[in-house]
């Protein structure tokens, strides 16, 4: 019986890390070489296993399984995914696509709450530290083996690294995710007086490697406030002066869209006199198109979950707004900000309802117990900085997996741990 319910938990392991590497961003490039339908397939195949763990842990038999484990903590995360899969099947153009989006996106939703009721923080952080020695393994053969296809187009680009992804922007902040994690394990080794492997400092120091080689300054920042934050001032400040995150997210990123759309343009003439770019590297002038374009288009529910991009006429109605021979005219790769894709793609309603589930997710911030809060206040931070100048709460990669995640932690009190009561059931 104790071997079955090994190799049981072994399986699960096992699954756990391939969904994790997936969503970290593999394989990535190597569908240059063996094709699309690879990444197809591993999607696929990550998708349908999250929903078979999630079904293999819910019953002893498979008479009782139960596909939906709804818990009422968790109320305001399910509202959220409820409410933008609903308003994305309303204003959607393409109903089939956005079905299979808005089920696959939902389902992720349901794996990160699933997380949060089987395992330890810790315990999701390793096997996601382990996923993420996988992803960089993978990273490693493929510049290796087929360095012919690790190269960027325009000449200015070419020394950046990019590894699995497509630019230096998506390898940087992977890199910089992946050693948030190993800063937060690290926190967690400390409290507990635990000896930390060489191999850990040794990928640690791997990764540190590979994000300098990106060139990618944005995701060095991005990592560099919260890593401050957790070594430098968060063990200090003790539970009385714990960052109200809700609050911190909501006003931090609506306020710096403000100060980029109000206050930066002032400055032009000093930023030119400096030899920087005024505009962010375009994003300004997008932002204030993209805000135009959805103040007069689709403004309550947007365009459907992760579509927007998808939509060759509003992509259009976008691009009109600038030269056609121009760069923005081209642009296909989002909006760089998540808030101005939020708005893009759920509207108003989306982007509202999104802030009432961090504010109630994160309303009892005193409440966590410290490994907890020490992740949540990593990753929001984290979350927040990246969504100044990228894009992100999109499809079901890693950033939006563990966003959920995230929201799921805070709902758990330390005076419940990571399996809860059968009373807190819906």
């Amino acid at each position: 019986m104790e071997r079955s319910a090994s190799r049981k938990s072994s399986v699960i392991d096992l699954i756990i890390t391939f969904i994790f590497l997936n969503s970290l961003g593999f394989p990535g490039n190597f569908t240059r070489v063996f094709g699309d339908w690879l990444g197809t397939v591993v999607e696929y195949v990550a998708f349908l296993l999250m929903i078979a763990v999630m079904l293999m842990t819910s019953a002893d038999n498979v008479m009782e399984m139960v596909v939906l484990d709804l818990r009422k903590k968790y109320a305001s995360i399910y509202m959220l995914a409820a409410v933008l899969f609903v308003t994305s099947m309303v204003v959607t153009v393409s109903i089939s696509k956005q079905s299979i989006t808005c089920v696959r996106f939902t389902v992720t939703v349901m794996f990160t709450l699933w997380l949060c009721n089987q395992f330890s923080l810790q315990d999701v952080l390793e096997r996601v530290y382990f996923a993420q020695i996988l992803f960089i393994g993978f990273t490693l053969v493929f510049v290796v083996l087929f360095s012919g296809y690790v190269h960027r187009e325009s000449a200015a680009y070419a020394d950046d690294f990019v590894g699995l992804y497509s630019a230096k922007n998506g390898a940087g902040s992977e890199l910089a995710f992946g050693i948030l994690v190993q800063v937060v394990l690290l926190r967690l080794y400390k409290q507990q007086r635990k000896q930390v492997p060489s191999l850990f400092i040794i990928v640690l120091a791997v990764q540190a490697v590979l994000l300098f080689l990106t060139h990618n300054v944005g995701a060095m920042l991005t990592l560099a406030v919260p890593v401050i934050y957790l070594l430098r001032f968060q063990p200090r400040w003790g539970v009385q002066w714990r960052l109200p995150l809700g609050w911190m997210y909501v006003i931090g990123s609506v306020g710096f869209l403000i100060v980029a759309l109000t206050i930066i343009p002032l400055f032009t003439p000093l930023f030119e006199a400096l030899g920087k770019d005024a505009t962010l590297t375009g994003r300004i002038p997008l932002w204030e198109a993209a805000l135009d374009l959805i103040m007069n288009n689709h403004t309550l529910m947007g365009y459907g979950y992760a579509m927007f991009w998808r939509d060759e006429s509003a992509v259009a109605l976008l691009h009109s707004a600038f030269d056609e021979h121009s760069f923005m005219a081209q642009q296909m790769s989002g909006s760089h900000n998540v808030l101005i894709e939020m708005l893009l793609n759920s509207g108003v309603v989306g982007v509202g309802m999104f802030f009432i589930t961090m504010l109630a997710t994160m309303k009892r911030i005193r409440e966590l117990d410290e490994e907890r809060y020490i992740w949540c206040s990593g990753y929001v931070i984290f979350f927040m900085m990246y969504g100044f100048t990228e894009r992100a709460f999109t499809t079901y990669e890693y950033l939006t997996m563990f966003l959920f995640f995230t929201l799921g932690a805070a709902c758990c009190r330390a005076d419940r741990g990571p399996l809860l009561r059968r009373s807190d059931h819906l």
